[in-house]
């Protein structure tokens, strides 16, 4: 409402100048005619306009005020008029952008700039609205989709459990079998529970940063170094190209898990046999992190919305990527926060996140 409030009186203050300008020009050349027209003429005091010429041509000063005075405030109040016709077609019109519709908001052609405006309004917060809607139905699906999760890998271990409970007589080999069944089900709900705190508690839009100066070039090393047991099952392996020695002034927790998670990503959705290549470089301004792996292209609607909160790419409830859709979403806010960008690129079966970190 202030910029409306500043919108209305500008243009209040324009056109009230712009018509007093006007009046007081054309009300001067009258006042001209008028006395070259009286001055031309011979009166002997017994015309009807007589007394009227008389005392106009001794009060001329007085004459010109009353008449440009009163101009100015017909002017006035005529632009206030409209002004405040203006207003209530604003104010109406307010009540058409809460409107859950897609109707054009139409007011009169000297208020096209408001106008463009409040459509741009209502558009936005539909627009809002629906994606706000589409996030808390994703969210509450996976919630739903986790809580089923959830039963899954306990029933697991309670059956199990109970086995190497009651079967007094089950072999050593069975009995290693079913504990580490009972181990792997433990971690899966493990990663299930993570994922709930990660749905309730993190905030994406207030990341706090701890930051110190660290060796990045070491700190990736270690990395990808933890991930090599993750490379077997598929048969995957890493080359890594890495500049030495670069320091960065970063929140070391927070980096590392973007990295991670980008490097959990590439191998999820790697295909197998295939290399993941992870190139870091210092530019001028950034350290460029560039991670790419062979897997099925990605369309390009789903790269539009890859970094959303619940977004997942694989619909699937698949143990190992179905995740709750919030990594690539809380990477993106804590680079960010750090002032830095990440983007996604695929095309012919290559995948490539690109993340930058100011220097």
């Amino acid at each position: 409402m202030n910029n409306y409030y500043k919108y209305f009186k500008n243009k209040f203050l324009r056109e009230c100048a712009i018509w007093s300008i006007l009046y007081t020009i054309i009300m001067l050349l009258l006042f001209f005619l008028f006395k070259v027209t009286l001055s031309r003429n011979t009166y002997f005091g017994y015309e009807f306009m007589y007394p009227f010429y008389h005392w106009a041509n001794h009060n001329k000063v007085f004459l010109v005020f009353l008449v440009l005075t009163s101009g100015y405030v017909v002017i006035i109040l005529r632009c206030f008029k409209k002004a405040l016709k203006y207003m209530d077609e604003i104010i109406s019109a307010m009540e058409e952008v809460y409107k859950k519709d897609d109707e054009l908001i139409t007011l009169s052609g000297d208020l096209k700039e408001v106008n463009a405006q409040m459509n741009n309004i209502k558009f936005n917060l539909r627009e809002n609205e629906k994606i706000a809607r589409d996030s808390e139905r994703r969210k509450n699906d996976l919630i739903i989709y986790l809580a089923h999760d959830l039963k899954t890998p306990l029933t697991s271990i309670i059956g199990y459990l109970t086995i190497l409970k009651e079967e007094n007589d089950l072999s050593e080999r069975f009995q290693r079998k079913y504990l580490q069944i009972s181990y792997d089900k433990a971690l899966r709900l493990e990663d299930l529970i993570n994922e709930f705190f990660d749905i309730t508690r993190y905030n994406l839009k207030d990341v706090v940063l701890e930051k110190s100066v660290v060796d990045f070039s070491f700190m990736m090393e270690q990395i990808i170094y933890e991930f090599k047991p993750l490379l077997i099952e598929k048969n995957l392996s890493i080359n890594s190209k890495i500049e030495p020695e670069i320091k960065i002034d970063i929140d070391t927790n927070k980096v590392e898990r973007v990295i991670d998670n980008i490097i959990r990503n590439a191998i999820n959705y790697s295909y197998n046999d295939s290399v993941i290549d992870i190139d870091v470089n210092k530019s001028k301004d950034f350290v460029n992190i560039v991670i790419t792996n062979r897997g099925s292209t990605i369309p390009r609607v789903k790269i539009d919305h890859i970094f959303d909160e619940f977004f997942r790419l694989d619909s699937s409830r698949s143990t190992k990527t179905g995740g709750a859709g919030l990594g690539l979403a809380i990477a993106k806010s804590i680079v960010l926060a750090h002032g830095g960008n990440i983007h996604i690129e695929s095309e012919n079966e290559i995948i490539k996140m690109i993340v930058k970190l100011p220097v």
